[in-house]
């Protein structure tokens, strides 16, 4: 190519560039993004997405409501959510996300608090909460919202959010009954049912209805034996006092459960371990080809092939996103103080049911 063409094609191509640029200038800009009038915030308890249980079905209701928003156009709602590593990395979160919380001018926010415990963030919290500010509280009661919104101040601006798992419990009772039976033990005999969980219950309020549900059922001869495998500064990721992950911990939970259902003869037991789940699940595994004596019922679980046990899987993301969608629409401060859900629409389980004689 010639000098004198290859200067033409490179005035050519300065020509075009500057008139595009003028072009540009003349043509009205798009605006920029407005900020979504409404943020939905929610904190999930360390250790526990991934549980393939609770957290994970909350944290699948955030993305269908991430996922409404987009199909009207994306501009509505925000959605964010908190993972801490430990309580540590989330009394961080409070000192200094929350502070820039109410400054965000957003016009309407929501935190979302998935774990009962997390009522002592509201020492944090409270004081930098906007006059439009709410905060919804997972697994829990009326009377526990009322607790907290004459101990903090917080007026109509805290809510709560729960399933029961009466009903699916009501079906179990009817297996522990078949058992008595079988077993001809005298009415007043005392039965003790093992309960594990991530928290002692003296320190943690467990809303979902299962233990009552059974002593309504069976009798004043149930007793329950709550064991929790973790403290609050564990948290629910290791064992208490131990290096063991809730997952190992839960396996060597369910070893000593056998163990005691083998010496007492009472095979039934509790389970409500989180992200501990899967620990015991993996005990059962390893006595899937063995008559094993537990009948497990797993709380917050999914069907899972090959394992010998009940579970109740409750569609918290379900009931959350119909929450805020609701909550969207609605002034602030008008929501129920509570909302609690019994209808099977919100639970299911495999919990088959049993015709048991002479009732």
């Amino acid at each position: 190519m010639s000098k004198r063409k290859l200067w033409g094609l490179l005035l050519l191509t300065v020509l075009l560039i500057a008139a595009c640029s003028k072009n540009d200038d003349n043509e009205p800009q798009p605006e920029p993004k407005t900020k979504a009038p409404f943020l939905v915030n929610v904190m999930f308890s360390p250790g526990q997405l991934g549980d393939k249980g609770y957290a994970d079905n909350v944290m699948e209701g955030m993305n269908a409501l991430d996922d409404i928003d987009n199909l009207w156009g994306g501009d509505s709602l925000e959605v964010r959510f908190i993972a801490p590593r430990n309580m540590e990395d989330a009394m961080r979160w409070m000192n200094t996300s929350a502070t820039s919380y109410s400054t965000e001018g957003y016009e309407r926010r929501l935190l979302v608090l998935t774990e009962p415990y997390m009522v002592d963030m509201f020492n944090r919290i409270k004081d930098v909460l906007e006059p439009t500010d709410e905060v919804l509280m997972l697994k829990m009661e009326e009377a526990d919202i009322a607790q907290i919104t004459k101990q903090f101040s917080l007026g109509n601006r805290v809510h709560g959010l729960n399933i029961s798992a009466a009903a699916s419990t009501r079906k179990f009772c009817q297996h522990i009954r078949l058992w008595i039976q079988n077993s001809g033990i005298p009415a007043s005999q005392l039965i003790q049912i093992p309960v594990y969980r991530l928290y002692e219950d003296i320190i943690y309020p467990y809303r979902d209805g299962m233990m009552e549900t059974i002593q309504q059922e069976i009798g004043d001869n149930v007793q329950f034996v709550p064991i929790g495998l973790s403290s609050m500064e564990d948290i629910g990721i290791s064992m208490e006092g131990s290096s063991n992950t809730m997952v190992e911990a839960a396996f060597e939970a369910a070893q000593i459960a056998q163990f005691s259902a083998e010496g007492s003869g009472c095979p039934f037991v509790l389970v409500d371990l989180g992200a501990g789940n899967t620990g015991w699940d993996y005990y059962l595994l390893s006595q899937a080809y063995s008559v094993s004596p537990l009948k497990t019922l797993m709380l917050d679980a999914q069907q899972a092939t090959r394992l010998d046990r009940f579970y109740i899987s409750r569609d918290f993301g379900m009931a959350l996103k119909e929450w805020v969608q609701e909550w969207m629409g609605k002034p602030a401060g008008t929501m129920p103080q509570q909302v609690s859900h019994d209808e099977e629409f919100y639970y299911k389980d495999n919990i088959f049911e049993i015709i048991v004689p002479n009732e």
